[in-house]
């Protein structure tokens, strides 16, 4: 078993009163994780201080001690609905102060938001017969999403909102949600403020082999709900447009606001783009695969699935798109590092013999050896053309497509 992360944060709390300029600061120590916002409001809570989430202002890693301790310093925005107690903001806290005085773009970072969505959230249970039993609990609050666990008396339920820029979401989740597994049952949506309200669907994660066979089934019992969900293309023939950007210079360097730690060195550069035949190559034959263009994940790893009992259900439709469905099936990212090759060959089968009608077996392993490399591609793209260019602060996603770039190094 793996041991748990131990972790020492230096959260600082920096209390804003909605329509004041008063900004004070309390500084806790904690040892759970903040990053996403979860156990924030409990920690400081716990020290006296009542309010909801405006915006993570800073994230700072001081890796891990000789101590086996991982070190880091995290400052949040926190709307307090009295004057803000606490500290004066310290020196090195005042440009983080100042950007907590800045109004947001991102819905969720402003001060009013949390009680319209806590209100609409009341509404929909109270409708349902459903009340809440206790005070949402933050499970995501950064820029691309908010996701709460929201105790009620008949279970727990989950509320999740997204920006306009991943509007889809909410469409596609309210299609698929009558496909047995395809989507979390859906209890109720709003479209135009990008809100949804699901039902709970088990535990997370799942077996990598069933998660693949369920994939599949979704991929082809969704066909004919593809005119009305409006998807993005996401094809083959679209990556090969795109490779141009993704293998520039802007692209490997991500150094739009400065040197970025994960840039590709001139030596990976040169060996990514030595590869680009063969990723060519990979996506022409994909192109012309008997298997068709059908709805596409595009994030797809154990986080986003869940079972309960032998039911597997997909997660997530924030990045669906129109593409080739074996784009998805990549098993390394529902194993854990070190999984038995076997365990991944036996998870490859389980969602190519879904396929079979279409193309003997050893054809589809051949096709799915492609999809493995183009899938990386696709993922990263997910980023660069779905995520950097649309959020307030860009500076947070600048290189999250070169973790996918690299895995294409020799």
């Amino acid at each position: 078993m793996t041991e748990p992360v131990r972790r020492e944060t230096t959260l600082h709390l920096l209390l804003t009163r909605p329509g004041g300029a008063e900004v004070a600061c309390r500084t806790l120590t904690v040892d759970t994780p903040v990053y996403y916002g979860e156990h924030v409001l409990e920690a400081a809570r716990a020290a006296g201080v009542e309010g909801w989430l405006g915006r993570r202002l800073d994230f700072t890693r001081h890796g891990t001690g000789g101590d086996g301790v991982t070190r880091a310093t995290c400052a949040w925005q926190l709307f307090t609905p009295d004057p803000p107690e606490g500290a004066p903001v310290p020196e090195e806290l005042r440009e983080l102060a100042d950007a907590a005085r800045t109004p947001a773009r991102t819905p969720w970072f402003g001060p009013d938001w949390h009680a319209a969505a806590l209100a609409w959230l009341d509404d929909e249970l109270a409708a349902q017969d459903r009340p809440r039993t206790g005070a949402p609990v933050v499970l995501k609050h950064w820029q691309i999403s908010v996701l709460w666990r929201v105790p009620t008396r008949r279970g727990d339920v989950y509320f999740k909102a997204v920006p306009d820029f991943f509007a889809r979401e909410v469409t596609v989740t309210c299609a698929l949600a009558g496909v047995p597994g395809a989507a979390p049952p859906v209890l109720a949506a709003d479209t135009r403020r990008g809100l949804l309200l699901l039902d709970g669907c088990g535990e997370v994660g799942g077996d990598p082999a069933a998660v693949l066979r369920q994939l599949a089934r979704v991929q082809r019992d969704t066909r004919h709900l593809l005119p009305g969900l409006n998807l993005r293309p996401r094809g083959p023939t679209y990556l090969l447009g795109q490779l141009d950007a993704l293998l520039s210079d802007k692209s490997l360097h991500a150094d739009e606001h400065g040197p970025h730690p994960d840039a590709l060195t001139p030596d990976e550069a040169a060996a990514l783009r030595a590869r680009r035949p063969q990723l060519e190559a990979a996506l022409h034959r994909l192109h012309g695969s008997p298997v068709p263009l059908t709805l596409g994940h595009g994030d797809l790893h154990g986080g986003n699935v869940t079972t309960h009992e032998d039911q597997v259900t997909i997660l997530d439709w924030s990045d669906a798109s129109l593409t080739h469905p074996f784009l998805d099936a990549n098993p390394a990212y529902l194993c854990p590092d070190g999984t038995d090759p076997a365990t991944l060959d036996a998870a490859r089968d389980a969602f190519l013999r879904e396929w079979t009608d279409l193309a003997p077996l050893d054809t589809l392993r051949a096709l799915h050896a492609d999809a493995m490399l183009a899938g990386e591609l696709h993922r990263a793209l997910g980023y660069a053309d779905g995520i950097q260019d649309a959020v307030e602060d860009r500076r947070e996603w600048a290189g999250a497509h070169l973790w996918h770039l690299r895995r294409l190094l020799p």
